[in-house]
Parts: structure tokens; sequence; C-alpha cells
């Protein structure tokens, strides 16, 4: 076989060999996470000044309800997880949560599968210090 006809070939086995390597990367994994469900606004705007706890129930509803979307504070990874499936996470806006869920590493994008209430959201502002 000529040099020339190999190289159609050789372009063909190592397209095959690494797409589907390169593929397994980026795919989504089940795990479970926790943190609380909040707003986007107020989630991110925290986060840009570095905190990444509970925002205030009351403000997060009402940012959901005028259109913001939902987002998971995840606990002690300092990130934020968009939730890709709403109306799973809508009842529990404020709430700390446990998430089983699958989430996309390259959009940070989470699908909840199943939800577990962990404590009710409340507002921090009333609360004496150290009982966060």
């Amino acid at each position: 076989m000529k040099r020339s006809a190999r190289r159609p070939i050789l372009a063909v086995l190592f397209v095959c060999v690494t797409l589907p390597a390169a593929q397994a990367g980026t795919s989504p994994t089940s795990k479970v996470v926790g943190g609380w469900l909040s707003d986007e606004g107020c989630a991110r705007g925290r986060a840009s000044s570095g905190v990444y706890t509970r925002t205030n129930p009351d403000c997060a509803k009402r940012c959901v309800a005028q259109g913001r979307r939902i987002v998971l504070i995840v606990h002690g990874e300092k990130k934020i997880l968009d939730i890709t499936n709403q109306d799973a996470a809508r009842g529990n806006i404020g709430d700390e949560v446990q998430v089983t869920g699958t989430i996309d590493a390259g959009t940070k994008g989470l699908h909840i599968e199943s939800l577990k209430m962990l404590s009710p959201g409340r507002a921090m502002c009333g609360l004496p210090a150290g009982r966060k």
C-alpha cells in the first residue's frame, strides 16, 4: 500500500480513537451535593465578594417569581450550580438541601434527580451572632 493511501486510513483511526476519549472527559457525572437554593442574582452577587452562604429566602423567592433562575450554592466548595430543571427546586427556594443529580462540569449545570430538605430557609438578619 502506498504511503499516500495510508494517510486517510490513519486519519480515520485517529478520530475513532480520540473522539470517544475526549467525550468521556466531559460527560456528566451523578453525585450528591449539599447547599442552599437561591436565586442567581443574590447568589452570584454574594459569590463575587467571596461569600458562599445562604441568602434571604424571602428575597430569593421574590426574585425567582420575577424571573430569576434558581441556583444551588454548594457547601464548602465555593461554587454555584445552575439548576437545569427549575421545577424540581421551586418548592425549596431558600432552604438548605441535599441533592442527588447529574452535574455537567462544562456548563456547571445540575439536573436534579432527587432533593431532600435539610433545614428550612430563614433570614439571617434576626439571628444572634454565631447562629449561622
